[in-house]
């Protein structure tokens, strides 16, 4: 059974110091930022988007847990003009994916949602993760955006 724990302040810390190598790997991925920039800009964001850490106010921190275990990490903000939740990261460890986690993570949040009387769930994916947009069309969601570019390198 999957549950959304609140994150801890020790696993914060490793949360945040490997979301933002994986952020600003993405970005790379993704030819948004060089690889020279990359890590600063992700640490930018980050401490725009979390200034105050855990106790950011509108932002919900969890460990995603398996039968009490810790499998992975969950950020979503709460947008109070939208009525929205949007996730900025959802991250399922790599020995426990392909068991439908993020499946179970994604209904479990829904559930929270509609708790919270939330109006809908967002989220951005890049472009290159197949996986998870199979994943999320799977579950629901639909595409309202698309951004595309043709390096001319």
């Amino acid at each position: 059974m999957i549950t959304l724990e609140p994150m801890s302040i020790a696993a914060f810390g490793t949360w945040r110091t490997k979301a933002i190598k994986d952020f600003a790997q993405d970005k790379i991925d993704a030819l948004t930022w060089t690889p020279e920039e990359a890590l600063e800009k992700s640490r930018a964001s980050y401490q725009e988007l979390l200034p105050q850490g855990l106790h950011t106010p509108g932002e919900f921190l969890w460990t995603i847990t398996h039968d009490g275990v810790g499998i992975g990490s969950l950020w979503v903000h709460v947008d109070k003009a939208t009525n929205h939740f949007f996730i900025y990261d959802i991250n399922i460890q790599a020995d426990q994916q392909n068991q439908g986690f993020g499946q179970q993570t994604l209904q479990v949040l829904e559930a929270e949602a509609r708790r919270r009387q939330i109006a809908a769930i967002d989220l951005h994916v890049f472009g290159g993760n197949l996986r998870a947009q199979h994943v999320y069309t799977k579950m629901g969601f639909i595409t309202t955006d698309i951004n595309m570019s043709k390096p001319l390198e």
